[in-house]
């Protein structure tokens, strides 16, 4: 990642999910927060790759909160899967049980996320560090990590080096299997992260894994589709486009790409957002966006796609940016005279007064059809109305359909000023938020939106949810952050936070 960082944080967000924003000068930031890129080229075929020696897993390292303080935050220890812990009543506001850095070194990064067997927490990036002292080595292993937790975020279970540095990962829904992408190629390990499944060479940036076991590995401008035992099925060059993110729905055998096109035309220079899907054979199933130049008429607003999603309800979900209203995502995506049925209820979600602004844009569609079935805008405002920069790095859903949305903001949240965790009221925004953001099924509703800069600065990077728990990765670029019951005591580049259930 090219911009200086101070730190990088992973957000471990467990507690129920039942059914389941900074005090600022207005003239102290209009413009957009950096973004990090992330994604290079594409691997050849599978290889079978033995595991290294496997060294001894870490000490578990319990975290220091109380019981009075986990009683105080809703968390519960039920034993068993996701879906048989405890149900406690959720807090107004956000009560993590675990908050604490990950990694030491200047070039550590949290890049992806997500919730393994048993709510355990999986999470990947360059790490360095005490978190890394005891780990297993797979073959080629260095900085490059993935580091398994327990459900609460306080005891580290395993950490397994890996040749690259983890740009993503994605845990395998029924089995526990983690595809994980590195610059130095995909593979997929088994649950524990003690062994390599398949592997294939190659930079790669993205990566997504079906319940039956087909990845798609994206680098560049390339897709690559597997079948479950690492052979290519499929390949999708999209050369003279950007390609951001994909997703993998094996129950209807497609595989989502998201980006955009630069293109001319009546808007001069504008940015095209394009959702894909495409057969494991690499076939154009439908597209959604994607518009020509000269069919967008006023809609000159930059608009880009940035992350997609296989929500546990089974739906597609997309999480893009654009610079302003004046968007292709005021459409339904497959004509620029159809609306979109997009929801707004307040100004935090209604596109007004906000000039070229990056917003971001939420969508639930039909992963069969490509049909847009909701979607809404977000933007934060200065202290003077006028809208400001929020951009999307991070998206997943429940089985409920409730929406889990993050990445980084200028000024400021809604009533950022009293934003809370366990009481204590959060330092004043200090120049870019890493926010979370937690809706309804329906969008009509924050059941969360919150910040997890205490004073510092940064983005979170991914974020995953199952049944309890839920997990946020980010990047630290000023310290502090929040923290609570760390597993480890140094500053660096990891967080995680326990929360009770959102309604």
């Amino acid at each position: 990642m090219s911009k200086s960082r101070a730190g990088t944080l992973v957000l471990a967000l467990a507690g129920l999910l039942l059914g389941g924003g900074c005090t600022e000068k207005a003239t102290a930031d209009a413009a957009s927060p950096a973004s990090a890129a992330r994604a290079t080229s594409s691997p050849p075929a599978a290889a079978a790759d033995p595991a290294g020696p496997a060294g001894a897993a870490p000490v578990a390292t319990p975290g220091s909160a109380t019981a009075e303080e986990d009683a105080a935050s809703g968390m519960t220890r039920a034993a068993g899967g996701c879906s048989g812990a405890a149900v406690a009543a959720a807090p107004a506001t956000a009560a993590p049980s675990a908050a604490g850095y990950l990694g030491t070194g200047s070039a550590d990064t949290a890049a992806g996320v997500d919730i393994g067997p048993g709510c355990t927490v999986v999470v990947g990036g360059h790490f360095t560090g005490a978190i890394l002292a005891k780990a297993r080595r797979l073959t080629g292993g260095a900085a490059g990590a993935v580091v398994r937790l327990d459900r609460t975020g306080r005891t580290v279970l395993s950490a397994t080096r890996v040749a690259g540095t983890v740009t993503d990962l994605q845990v395998r829904r029924g089995t526990g299997d983690i595809a994980v992408a590195t610059d130095a190629g995909v593979r997929v390990l088994d649950p524990a992260a003690a062994a390599v499944r398949w592997k294939a060479p190659g930079a790669i940036g993205r990566v997504a894994i079906g319940a039956s076991g087909t990845v798609a590995a994206s680098g560049g401008t390339t897709v690559r589709i597997y079948n479950s035992a690492g052979r290519v099925t499929g390949t999708v060059a999209l050369r003279g486009r950007t390609v951001n993110d994909i997703a993998v729905d094996d129950r209807t055998g497609l595989v989502f790409v998201t980006g955009f096109t630069q293109s001319g035309g009546p808007c001069h220079q504008v940015q095209i957002p394009f959702v894909r899907a495409y057969t494991r054979a690499g076939v154009l199933r439908w597209k959604r966006y994607d518009f020509a130049a000269d069919e967008l008429g006023g809609l000159c607003a930059d608009a880009r796609g940035d992350r997609l999603a296989m929500g546990r309800d089974g739906r597609l979900y997309l999480a893009g940016e654009t610079a302003g209203g004046n968007t292709s995502f005021s459409t339904d995506g497959r004509s620029v005279r159809s609306k979109a049925p997009n929801v707004g209820y307040d100004k935090f979600t209604e596109a007004f007064n906000t000039g070229s602004a990056h917003l971001t844009y939420v969508a639930r569609l039909d992963p069969a059809t490509g049909a847009v079935k909701a979607g809404q805008m977000l933007l934060t405002r200065l202290d003077s109305g006028k809208g400001n920069t929020i951009v999307p790095r991070a998206l997943a859903a429940d089985a409920q359909g409730r929406v889990y949305v993050g990445g980084s903001a200028a000024a400021q949240l809604a009533d950022r000023k009293n934003l809370r965790m366990n009481g204590k009221r959060l330092k004043d925004y200090a120049g870019g938020d890493a926010w979370l953001l937690v809706t309804s099924p329906d969008l009509r509703k924050r059941l969360l939106w919150t910040s997890w800069t205490d004073g510092g600065t940064g983005q979170v990077q991914a974020v995953a949810v199952d049944g309890p728990v839920a997990a946020v990765a980010a990047d630290v670029d000023r310290f502090p952050f929040y923290t609570r019951a760390p597993v480890q005591t140094a500053t660096g580049r990891g967080y995680l936070a326990v929360l009770p259930a959102r309604r």
